[in-house]
């Protein structure tokens, strides 16, 4: 048998469709675990996985969207995550004025301060924009 005629079974067995319900999510998701619980999957049910995650993914995007972080928030979070310290900040930013408006909200990050920030932390720009 093909991966394309598999393909077709595992589809015909199951009839996969657009999720419109947190029941059909749950039943997506109960599929998917089982599928990534297969210590060897065929081609057919690699292929199948993938459109019951793209299905998934859709649906959750729909109704479960993930905001943005507040950028403020996130620094804080990396400031932690990372041990680094205000005066180390206030070194990279210009001074411990600059550091200590933007962490209490009062100035916001100017397009250079992302840049060092970024460098610093090895992360993308967009999470201070």
């Amino acid at each position: 048998m093909t991966v394309t005629e598999a393909y077709r079974n595992l589809l015909s067995d199951e009839l996969p469709r657009a999720i419109h319900s947190e029941r059909e999510l749950r039943k997506y998701i109960a599929r998917v675990e089982e599928l990534l619980d297969l210590s060897k999957r065929s081609a057919a049910e690699d292929r199948y996985l993938e459109l019951l995650t793209v299905l998934i993914d859709r649906y959750e995007e729909e109704h479960h969207p993930i905001e943005a972080p507040d950028p403020i928030a996130a620094l804080k979070e990396l400031m932690l995550a990372s041990g680094v310290s205000q005066a180390k900040l206030s070194q990279l930013l210009g001074s411990s004025g600059i550091v200590s408006e933007v962490l209490s909200g009062k100035r916001a990050l100017s397009k250079t301060h992302i840049k060092k920030l970024c460098e610093l932390f090895g992360v993308s720009a967009d999470l201070f924009v």
